[in-house]
C-alpha cells in the first residue's frame, strides 16, 4: 500500500482521539467512517491473510466480551434492551478486529500521537466550560449552587455531555500522560513544560470543582508514583508533596468540592427509608445490599445478562425511600463493573473478565499499565461499559497500548 494512504489512515486513527470533544454523535459518525475504511484496507490489501495463530488467539480474547455477549443474545427475552447493548458496545468487536488485522499499517507513533490530540481535546473542553462558567459570574454561580441544584456539576455534565466519573476519568488520564512527558524530557524548564503544567492546572482543578472523588484520588495515587519513579531529586519530590497537599485543600475550599467530601461524611451506612431526606440517603449501600443478596443465590452462574437490572429492581422495591431521586424513579445498575460482571455471567464468568483486561500485561509499557490501573479502579464504582464514552475509551487505547507493546508491534512497511 502506498505511503500516503497508510498516512491518511493513521491520520483517521489519530482523530477519533478527539471524541471529548466531537460529542456523541459525531465520535459515532467518525468510527462508522474510520471502520469503513479498515475494512476497505483489509479487503484491498488482503492483511487479514497475514494472521498468525498468536493474532487470532488476541483477537479472540480481546473481543471476548462482546463475543459472550451475543452468544447471550439469543437467550435474552428482551430482544430490545440486548439489541441496543450490542449496538452501544460495538466498538468490542470493531477496534480490536481492525488493528490487529491491519497492525502492520499503523505507525508506531500513531498511539502517541493520539494521545496528545486525546489531551489537547480534554483541555479544550475544560477551558470551553469555563469559559461559558466564567460568562455566567463565577461567584454567583458558586453561590447558586447546592445540593438540590448543583449547577457547577451541571455546567461540565451537560456541555461535555459525559457522565462526570467518566470525565474525571478522561481528565485525569490526560493529565497523568502530560505529567509521564514532563518526567520524560527530564524537567526541562521552557515554554512547552510550562504549557504542559498550565494543561495539568485546568484539567485537575476542574476534577476538583466538580468532585470527581475517585479520579481525584487516583491521580494523586498514580502522580506520586510517577515522581518517585522517574526522578531521584529530592527538591522535586517535595515540591510535587506540596502542589499534591495544595490541590487537596482545595477540595475543602471550593464549595462545589467540599459539599460531595460532606456527603461521604454525614452519610450512614443504612438502608434507604421513608423518613430520610434524599442528601441523607446512602443510595450506594442500598445497591450493594441488593447486589449481595442476589449473589448469595447465583454467585456461581449469576442471573444472565438479561435480568440483573430486574433483579435489582426488585430488591429495591422493599425500600420505603420515595422522592424524585428514589430507586423506582431511576435504573440504578450495580456501580461496580466486576459485579456486574458476576452478577451476569457468575464467578466463572468474572475470572474470565479478568483474563480479558489483563491479557496485555505482558511487555506492557508505563502508559499502559497507567491505563489500565484506572480503568480498573474506576471499576470499582462505576460500571464503566454501560456508556459508550466508556466503551469507546477502554477499547480505543487498549487495544492500541496492545498493538504497541514492545514484543508485538510490527513497523509499517513502508
Amino acid at each position: 500500500m502506498k505511503k500516503n494512504k497508510i498516512d491518511f489512515y493513521n491520520y483517521a486513527t489519530i482523530f477519533l482521539a478527539s471524541f471529548p470533544v466531537l460529542g456523541l454523535k459525531k465520535s459515532v459518525l467518525a468510527i462508522i467512517l474510520w471502520s469503513i475504511l479498515s475494512l476497505i484496507i483489509m479487503i484491498s490489501e488482503k492483511s487479514y491473510k497475514f494472521l498468525q495463530k498468536i493474532d487470532k488467539i488476541n483477537l479472540l480474547v480481546l473481543t471476548g466480551y462482546y463475543l459472550v455477549f451475543l452468544i447471550s443474545f439469543f437467550f435474552i427475552e428482551d430482544k430490545k434492551l440486548a439489541t441496543r447493548f450490542l449496538e452501544k458496545n460495538i466498538a468490542f468487536l470493531i477496534f480490536p478486529l481492525f488493528m490487529i488485522v491491519n497492525r502492520k499499517f499503523f505507525y508506531k507513533s500513531t498511539l502517541k500521537k493520539s494521545i496528545n490530540v486525546f489531551i489537547i481535546s480534554n483541555i479544550i473542553l475544560a477551558l470551553y466550560i469555563w469559559i461559558v462558567i466564567l460568562s455566567k459570574g463565577y461567584n454567583e454561580v458558586m453561590e447558586s449552587d447546592t445540593y438540590y441544584n448543583p449547577i457547577i456539576r451541571n455546567f461540565f455534565s451537560d456541555i461535555s455531555e459525559i457522565h462526570l466519573p467518566y470525565l474525571g476519568l478522561l481528565f485525569v488520564f490526560s493529565s497523568l500522560m502530560i505529567l509521564n512527558d514532563i518526567f520524560n524530557n527530564q524537567i526541562k524548564l521552557n515554554y512547552i513544560t510550562i504549557c504542559r503544567c498550565l494543561g495539568i492546572s485546568i484539567l485537575i482543578f476542574s476534577v476538583i470543582t466538580f468532585a470527581a472523588r475517585l479520579s481525584l484520588v487516583l491521580f494523586i495515587i498514580v502522580s506520586l508514583f510517577l515522581v518517585f519513579k522517574k526522578t531521584s531529586k529530592v527538591w522535586i519530590k517535595i515540591g510535587f508533596l506540596a502542589i499534591i497537599i495544595s490541590s487537596t485543600l482545595l477540595v475543602f475550599a471550593i464549595p462545589s468540592s467540599k459539599k460531595r467530601i460532606d456527603e461521604i461524611r454525614n452519610t450512614k451506612l443504612v438502608l434507604p427509608n421513608k423518613d430520610q431526606k434524599s442528601e441523607e440517603v446512602n443510595f450506594r449501600y442500598g445497591i450493594y445490599h441488593c447486589v449481595n443478596l442476589i449473589l448469595k443465590e447465583n454467585w456461581i452462574l449469576g442471573v444472565g445478562p438479561g435480568n440483573v437490572q430486574k433483579k435489582l429492581n426488585d430488591c429495591y422495591s422493599g425500600y420505603t425511600y420515595k422522592n424524585y431521586d428514589d430507586y423506582s424513579s431511576k435504573d440504578y445498575n450495580s456501580h461496580n463493573q466486576y459485579l456486574d460482571i458476576w452478577l451476569k455471567y457468575g464467578i466463572f464468568g468474572l475470572a474470565l473478565f479478568f483474563v480479558f483486561l489483563l491479557w496485555g500485561i505482558k511487555n506492557m509499557s508505563l502508559s499502559y499499565g497507567v491505563f489500565l490501573f484506572l480503568i480498573m479502579m474506576a471499576m470499582l464504582t462505576e460500571n464503566i461499559f454501560d456508556r459508550q464514552v466508556g466503551v469507546v475509551f477502554f477499547t480505543f487505547y487498549n487495544t492500541l497500548f496492545f498493538i504497541n507493546r514492545i514484543d508485538y508491534f510490527e513497523k509499517s512497511t513502508s
